[in-house]
């Protein structure tokens, strides 16, 4: 939002962290981050890895927008230069590139729910933060309807949570609490 073309858009979604230099930024919820891996790939199938497990891969990202999988990469670590991410712009991009087996990439859990395709797989990454979404919109703009619009964006998300931890909820606690 910030440096957009003024008027186009009132509201955006944003995934954190991002500059919020003249933005108003209403966190809504965080999620998980997969692997996407190809589907032959040797931790393909598994529910969830460690970051330690994805060390010896080929990131298909800038490292520091995994800063985990930097810290803990065997291709940093050696004399030579690893080999530069390719240029990706959409989703379809890093899935081709996984599925092609040249690297792997981290994205959102709903991105990976929402791209499912038979040649790449996903793997819940156990060990790293959450990815944040927040609301954000210009500082300088103050509008009822912007407001009305964060207020129902943020009810529509304590909703959901809400209705996803009543279904990761064992069900001995679920009968304890409604008993």
């Amino acid at each position: 939002m910030a440096g957009a073309v003024p008027d186009v858009a009132n509201v955006g979604y944003l995934r954190l962290p991002a500059d919020q230099h003249g933005l108003q930024v209403r966190p809504l919820f965080s999620e998980p981050r997969v692997a996407v891996l190809p589907a032959g790939h040797h931790l393909a199938g598994q529910a969830s890895v460690s970051i330690a497990d994805l060390a010896g891969e080929h990131l298909l990202q800038h490292p520091d927008l995994v800063p985990e999988w930097r810290d803990v990469a065997t291709e940093l670590r050696g004399r030579r230069r690893p080999r530069p991410a390719p240029l990706m712009h959409t989703v379809e991009e890093k899935l081709e590139h996984a599925a092609a087996g040249r690297g792997i990439s981290v994205l959102p859990e709903s991105t990976a729910a929402y791209y499912r395709r038979p040649d790449v797989a996903y793997a819940r990454i156990a060990d790293i933060a959450p990815t944040a979404v927040g609301l954000a919109w210009v500082s300088a703009r103050r509008s009822p309807l912007i407001a009305e619009f964060a207020a129902l964006a943020t009810a529509d998300a304590q909703t959901t949570a809400d209705t996803q931890a009543r279904k990761a909820a064992p069900a001995s606690a679920v009968t304890a609490v409604t008993a």
